[in-house]
């Protein structure tokens, strides 16, 4: 530790964050306690970099970043690099001098540096860039043989041979090449050589022999495939025949459960050409009896009488050698057992896949010319993978000089959340809507599971959804950190552009509601008071309604007979217009009388005093509720926001006054714009000023006013004549 100099930490919303300003700061991250980090843990999907950097920093690939992951790439970096400067600029080119060849993989990567400058014609630089090492690897990836030992079509100059993979792909199936396209591995092609082997083999199994007409497995010849097809047809149901002639010939009863009873012709809907259909299907070949003998020609199954004449044609009469009119079950299994060697043979195939090939084609590929071909492609592949391996490491080197410290910045400690003109790596975007900007968004994969951690927050939250053009959906939390509610509700729609600049459809899914600003919490009570009048007025004005309908209803209900013949000129003058003239006549005299009581009042109490005391009933209310805004808002926490993105975070992150303004703002009108006036700060000023000036009143009124003689208050003298003599 001697002559490094000591940590530094800067406060951020009330916490401290650790300084990382240059390279040789991230020996500070090696040994300064997890317990001091802002973040332990963090999923790399809400983190907006190089998604290269992060898949590669990312070592254990379980899709998140954690501590021991940090310092490992903190220890790799420091011992690869002599030359730390570019770690601090976050620079994309690397000096080939600023490698550390005493180490290993600095070694590795110095050579590959050179082979990748001398590839593009630049051997006498001392620069590589980020670009280059990419063009080499994406050159280098699409090659027709890849590092996996994948091999395209491509990659030889041999016709039959490219034939030959390509059949391969078609058949078995292809692994996948850095191309998106489909080549052949070592797995393909012994799949390929295995299956045709064995396609082949089971083939001459199956063929017969020069000079004769059938064989065991053959034993109709060349119709035997025919054949074989009408017997499966008809097997489960002739041996369900000869099973129910031993079941009768054993227990004659058994007849009568096999015969469909006289319950089961009731179901049976004779009108449903389906329903007979099914029935006929169900039922036996024919009747079972104690000779077990099947007649072919008569009493069998309507159902299967073609069935049975193909079987008698094709199977039964070429096997026993003879016209059978009726098969026994002893012949029955004559039959089974001479067609017993190609069912085995039937079930025994293989090599499907190839077998569309044909024999003539799969026998040429079987040469060892095609397999060792292939077999040399794929040998290939191993350079191929070394010359990757190194180049991936030249850009891993890079890719840590650029963003490495930006990350640890963005999970050590955190300084671009506080600081306007910086974007952390967990921001996504921006959100214009409701004539404002949102400058804070969070990426969000379970809705629900965020807003169960972000209720904590104390903090106003959007929860909006993106709709990208052609692209797949995703949500954000926006915080809403200064002003007041304004317009924001469930399914407002706006404008959401992210940090690349392009802007997408958006809209509020859900919210969680909190406190925005002081003055929004100062005007809640009276907000919820002008809800309780308004409801009360809209109470009475519909009792009122109701009242006066019903009124009016009964007056019409009354009038409807029509005017009297004797009295036509009273029509217009009668029960209606007197009781509609009577409501109105009432209903001005209760609001005159109700402004003669407030008017008496006013005069009695005193207009200032009745202000006072207004003002002081106001003050009431809104100091402690301002006084619990301000806690609330006070304890507003960036922190939950971020743990419901799945982050795991050590600090309480305070929003601040400075973040809340520019998390949440309304943008300036053009400077010099006209016709903009901004009412709402001129109508502070009044009231303020009003508000002072009624006070100043009081309190001269209270301290010019005197008390009152007693004699004052003393009652007059009687002018009545004392009688006391």
């Amino acid at each position: 530790m001697a002559g490094r100099k000591a940590m530094v930490f800067k406060r951020y919303g009330r916490a401290h964050h650790l300084l990382l300003e240059r390279a040789e700061d991230l020996a500070d991250v090696l040994e300064l306690d997890e317990a001091h980090w802002v973040a332990t843990s963090a999923p790399i999907d809400t983190l907006n970099c190089d998604r290269t950097f992060l898949s590669v920093f990312d070592h254990d690939a379980t899709g998140r970043i954690v501590a021991d992951e940090v310092r490992l790439a903190a220890r790799w970096l420091l011992a690869t690099l002599r030359d730390r400067s570019g770690v601090t600029a976050g620079s994309t080119s690397l000096q080939l001098d600023a490698i550390d060849t005493d180490s290993e993989d600095g070694r590795r990567i110095h050579v590959a540096a050179g082979k990748i400058l001398a590839r593009l014609g630049l051997a006498d630089s001392s620069t590589v860039t980020l670009g280059q090492v990419r063009q080499v690897k994406t050159a280098l990836e699409a090659m027709p043989v890849s590092e996996a030992g994948v091999a395209l079509p491509e990659a030889t100059g041999d016709e039959q041979v490219k034939q030959f993979v390509i059949d391969i792909i078609a058949t078995v199936g292809g692994a996948p090449h850095p191309s998106g396209r489909q080549g052949v591995g070592q797995a393909q092609l012994d799949e390929f050589l295995t299956q045709a082997r064995g396609y082949l083999d089971w083939r001459a199994r199956g063929e017969i022999p020069a000079g004769r007409e059938n064989s065991d497995v053959m034993p109709l010849g060349s119709q035997t495939s025919d054949a074989y097809a009408v017997f499966a047809a008809l097997r489960d149901k002739v041996d369900q025949y000869f099973a129910q002639c031993r079941a009768v010939a054993f227990e004659p009863r058994t007849a009568d459960l096999v015969n469909p009873t006289a319950a089961d012709l009731q179901k049976l809907d004779v009108a449903d050409p389906q329903a007979i259909e099914a029935f006929m299907k169900a039922a036996p070949l024919a009747k079972p009896g104690f000779d077990r003998v099947l007649l072919l020609s008569e009493k069998t199954n309507p159902y299967y009488v073609e069935a049975l004449s193909a079987l008698r044609r094709k199977v039964l009469d070429p096997l026993l050698g003879r016209s059978k009119a009726a098969l026994s079950q002893e012949e029955w299994e004559q039959v089974k057992a001479r067609l017993g060697p190609y069912e085995q043979w039937i079930g025994a195939k293989t090599g499907q896949a190839v077998e569309l090939l044909g024999a003539e084609k799969l026998t040429r590929y079987l040469d060892d010319r095609y397999a060792q071909a292939v077999t040399s492609l794929i040998a290939e592949s191993h350079e191929t993978a070394i010359a990757l391996d190194s180049i991936r490491l030249t850009e891993k080197l890079i890719l840590y000089q650029a963003y490495q410290l930006k990350l640890v910045n963005n999970f050590v400690s955190l300084p671009y959340l506080y600081e306007p003109a910086s974007r952390a790596m967990v921001e996504v975007g921006t959100l214009v809507m409701d004539g404002r900007q949102f400058n804070l968004a969070v990426k969000v994969g379970d809705r629900k599971q965020h807003a169960a951690v972000a209720k904590t927050s104390e903090i106003f939250v959007l929860y909006v959804e993106v709709s990208p053009p052609g692209g797949e959906k995703f949500e954000v939390a926006v915080p809403v950190t200064s002003g007041g509610q304004g317009n924001l509700c469930v399914g407002k729609r706006g404008v959401f552009r992210d940090l690349a600049g392009r802007q997408m459809d958006a809209r509020v899914a859900e919210l969680i509601e909190n406190p925005i600003s002081v003055r929004e919490a100062l005007l809640s009570p009276f907000r919820r008071l002008a809800r309780l009048v308004t409801g009360k007025l809209e109470s009475i004005t519909t009792a009122a309604e109701k009242q006066f309908d019903t009124a009016a209803t009964g007056v019409l209900d009354t009038a409807a007979p029509g005017p009297s013949p004797a009295q036509p000129a009273k029509a217009g003058t009668g029960l209606l217009a007197g009781g509609l003239l009577m409501g109105g006549g009432v209903a001005f005299a209760a609001v005159g009388a109700s402004v003669g009581y407030i008017a008496k009042t006013i005069h009695t109490v005193g207009l200032l005093k009745m202000v006072l005391a207004v003002a002081a009933a106001v003050l009431a209310v809104m100091l402690p509720v301002a006084v619990l805004g301000l806690v609330r808002l006070r304890r507003r926490d960036l922190s939950a926001i971020l743990e419901g993105s799945g982050w795991a975070i050590n600090a309480r992150m305070r929003l601040t006054q400075r973040q809340g303004r520019f998390f949440t703002r309304k943008p300036r009108y053009p400077k010099g714009a006209k016709g903009v006036r901004r009412v709402w700060p001129w109508v502070a000023v009044v009231l303020i000023v009003v508000l002072a000036a009624i006070a100043f009143g009081g309190y001269r009124a209270a301290g010019t006013s005197k008390p009152a003689s007693t004699s004052a208050t003393r009652p007059a003298a009687s002018p009545v004549a004392d009688d006391t003599p």
